[in-house]
């Protein structure tokens, strides 16, 4: 069985079975503490709420089942490294929380610098990513242009869709907090930016397509895991939709140039938002800055279509990344990653 098939052969079924059990569990768990509460809370905590934190736990669990089954190691390693890494935020924060607590804001964002830096090195030494390769110098300058504004327009069209989706938002007020601070618009707009491109695009893509896995298959593994990773219901459509973009641009023209750009524009355009409008610009959508809904639905559209139109022209003037690597650098060597030995048990 070709591996895309099988891929999704175990994640629909596990995805599905998987959430509406974590469903029921939450409800469950929630009926008995209900009493009281507002009708408000109670319709909150058991609708939409509810139902993305249920599939969010689905989709993780039936992806990490369906790389198991299809024996694609690196990217499992990768989300334990980086969640190794992002576990490291804790020691910046206790600090503070003890000596300091106003410098809360600013804490996070230390955090966020350190558990990146810290995972372009762990996945720079496992040799996940190659360097040479990802940030090659011969990309032409006009392929980065079209790349860029394709990405940027899909992320206009993704972020107008996932507004209509009014999910919870659990990092709201700390993301407002980090942008009034050097450290937090660093960590945002740079650090951040630069090491999920590494690790999504530049180690997980990277890996799936030496090991021959196809390029919608991989694309789709790794625009599930950045969606994942935040663990945030609001971040998670319109990441799943930028990883699709920026993991596209990534296997068509073998460079982390474009997709780093891209990344980097886009959080620095959140954080001057947030930064000129304070707590408005918690509530503010597109349809507001528009002046109606229609409107926002149009730019959607346009949006969406550029941002198709562009990939289409990059499909045909760009070769594929393996391609490219093959040309460039010949002796270029594998991923080295086997899947575990099972032991085995002698009389």
């Amino acid at each position: 069985m070709k591996p895309t098939a099988k891929f999704f052969l175990f994640f629909i079924p596990v995805a599905i079975i998987t959430s509406f059990v974590f469903h029921a569990f939450m409800s469950l768990a929630t009926a008995d503490n209900m009493a009281g509460m507002p009708l408000e809370t109670i319709n909150a905590l058991t609708g939409m709420s509810t139902w993305s934190a249920a599939i969010m736990v689905g989709c993780g669990l039936a992806l990490f089942v369906a790389l198991i089954a299809i024996k694609k190691w690196v990217p499992i390693i990768v989300v334990l490294l980086y969640m190794f890494a992002q576990s490291t935020m804790a020691i910046p924060l206790a600090l503070v929380l003890k000596l300091k607590p106003e410098g809360y804001s600013a804490a996070i964002g230390l955090g966020i610098i350190v558990a990146g830096l810290l995972m372009i090195l762990l996945v720079h030494a496992m040799k996940f990513y190659n360097a040479k390769n990802t940030f090659r110098n011969n990309i032409s300058p006009t392929l980065i242009v079209i790349a860029v504004i394709a990405a940027i327009a899909g992320a206009f069209a993704g972020n107008i869709a996932n507004e209509q989706l009014d999910l919870p938002n659990l990092m709201e007020q700390e993301f407002t907090d980090m942008s009034k601070n050097i450290i937090g618009i660093l960590a945002i707009a740079i650090i951040g930016p630069i090491a999920e491109e590494v690790v999504f695009r530049g180690a997980v893509c990277r890996s799936l397509l030496k090991k021959g896995v196809s390029t919608g298959l991989t694309v789709l593994i790794s625009a599930m895991l950045f969606g994942l990773i935040h663990f945030n219901p609001a971040q998670i459509p319109f990441a799943f939709v930028m990883g699709l973009v920026l993991g596209y641009i990534y296997c068509r023209t073998g460079s982390l140039v474009p997709t780093i750009i891209t990344h980097i524009l886009n959080n620095s355009i959140s954080v001057f938002i947030m930064a000129k409008y304070g707590e408005e610009a918690n509530d503010m959508t597109f349809a507001d800055m528009l002046g109606s809904q229609t409107a926002a639905w149009i730019l959607m559209a346009v949006c969406a279509v550029a941002s198709i139109g562009l990939l289409y022209v990059l499909h045909k003037k760009a070769e594929p990344a393996n391609v490219l690597w093959d040309k460039t650098y010949p002796d270029d060597t594998d991923i080295p990653v086997t899947p575990p030995e099972i032991p085995t048990i002698t009389a």
